[in-house]
């Protein structure tokens, strides 16, 4: 299904590792390609060399500074942006796992917010803004049993900070909404899937 002469809806899905992002993204997309919407899910960082290269940051096989590597994410942004654009006027859905809140959450623990909202003034605003606000204990729990290796930001301290910061975002940024993750799946799909019905950005979900 698509809209004629109107731009398709940009979503993002933002939280801790482990929250549960990556599963409501996922669902938010089958559930829309259900109605009949062509719906493309995309992440952050991207799989384009800048992409792959601030992976290897996460992972600690690289070392460089927090601002060298907030530039990397801005970076890999831009070019992002500029493909959801293009999918978006082309009658699209665009989801995207992590987009600028958590170049905000994340790296403002060690870098100036201001500059990274300056950074990112370039990149599309969401339509819609999910944050999946689980414990950061309960996300650590989750990482633990989901792989053997720990990334860059994923020591509970850090996760706190970060915690913080993400529900103080849903407060200033506009079309943004905290979900609560500590709960079944089904429950967290409900609510997001009731937000994106009440939104009225889609025509025909019921």
């Amino acid at each position: 299904m698509k809209m004629k002469n109107k731009r398709m809806p940009f979503i993002a899905f933002e939280g801790l590792d482990g929250s549960g992002l990556t599963t409501q993204a996922s669902r938010l997309r089958d559930w829309l390609s259900s109605k009949g919407y062509e719906v493309y899910l995309t992440k952050e960082p991207t799989d384009g060399l800048i992409g792959s290269l601030i992976r290897g940051v996460l992972r600690k096989e690289l070392v460089i500074d927090a601002e060298t590597l907030a530039l990397l994410f801005a970076a890999d942004r831009m070019l992002h942006t500029k493909n959801i654009i293009k999918l978006l006027d082309e009658g699209v859905i665009v989801i995207t796992d992590r987009y600028r809140l958590s170049s905000y959450a994340f790296q403002s623990i060690e870098v100036d917010l201001d500059w990274l909202k300056k950074i990112n003034e370039k990149a599309l605003t969401p339509d819609l803004t999910f944050i999946i606000d689980t414990p950061p204990l309960i996300c650590m729990r989750r990482i633990q049993k989901q792989r053997f290796h720990v990334e860059l930001y994923e020591e509970l301290e850090k996760l706190e900070k970060i915690h913080a910061i993400y529900r103080k975002l849903a407060e200033e940024e506009s079309n943004t909404f905290l979900i609560d993750g500590n709960r079944p799946v089904e429950a967290v799909s409900s609510d997001i899937f009731d937000r994106v019905k009440e939104s009225a950005l889609l025509e025909g979900l019921e």
